[in-house]
């Protein structure tokens, strides 16, 4: 009796393990998407742009980036293996900054002052600034299609001016002069524009001459209104081309754009 029960609880552990070796062999482990994506990226490089499962076919359909294009492939999601891989775009060399500074200049038959590469919609572009017939135009080029994709002429009437403004002249003035500005013209010498900012303070002031196109302070020109004396200046020598301007505060015209030699002769 017990070796027919010994005899029967044999044979149902064989048909188990039986069994279960016929299940395994024929369900393997299926495998995750993440892992799906793994094999492909290990395997040919780049990234994933997206996935989805085709159940039918136990494939996990995924599209993928490298540096040569954008593929399309399939994952088995029992065996592992790869297939129906399919080259959807293929992508080709960008162009050099200088390589797109060539196709410019040939097509416009202009020169490039500026360029350089920016990123438009995560697609690579150059922004360049073009002379042409003493014309300028602002140039968008696509690095990628390798051509021109906008081109506009850069109004000259909003380019910015060379010269510093009067309130920064001001400022500058009273950097060097304590008191209360009460006349800003200005004045053209041989060594150019300037402003010419009175300055007072109750007994005696001063002519300060800003250059307009470097903010530097050229001469410091005293006067007094109780004295023929004039102190040194606080900054600099007063250049002879300065020697002979009027030390008056009276400066009513707005452009005094004539020879500074012939300005006034008020208090010396």
């Amino acid at each position: 009796m017990k070796v027919k029960v010994g005899l029967i609880v044999f044979i149902i552990l064989g048909l188990s393990y039986t069994l279960f070796l016929v299940f395994i062999k024929d369900n393997p482990t299926i495998i995750s998407q993440k892992e799906a994506e793994a094999i492909a990226t290990n395997l040919y490089g780049g990234k994933v742009l997206n996935a989805k499962v085709d159940q039918g076919n136990n494939k996990y359909q995924l599209m993928l980036e490298n540096e040569k294009g954008i593929y399309q492939l399939s994952v088995d999601s029992k065996t592992k293996k790869i297939s129906n891989i399919e080259l959807v775009e293929k992508k080709e060399a960008l162009l050099t900054i200088e390589e797109a500074q060539n196709h410019i200049e040939k097509e416009l038959s202009g020169q490039v002052n500026q360029i350089k590469q920016i990123n438009k919609e995560g697609k690579p572009f150059v922004e360049a600034i073009v002379e042409k017939n003493s014309k300028h135009y602002s140039i968008e080029y696509d690095l990628k299609k390798k051509s021109i994709v906008s081109n506009t002429e850069i109004n000259s009437s909003v380019k910015t001016s060379p010269y510093i403004s009067e309130q920064k002249a001001k400022e500058i003035a009273l950097e060097q002069i304590n008191g209360q500005i009460t006349n800003l013209s200005t004045v053209t010498t041989q060594n150019g524009k300037h402003y010419k900012v009175t300055v007072d303070d109750q007994a005696e002031g001063a002519h300060v001459y800003v250059q307009a196109n470097t903010g530097k302070v050229a001469s410091i020109s005293w006067y007094s209104e109780q004295s023929q004396s004039k102190p040194q200046p606080k900054t600099q020598p007063q250049p002879s081309e300065f020697e002979n301007d009027d030390d008056s505060d009276d400066d009513s015209d707005e452009n005094d754009d004539d020879n500074i030699y012939e300005d006034d002769d008020h208090d010396d």
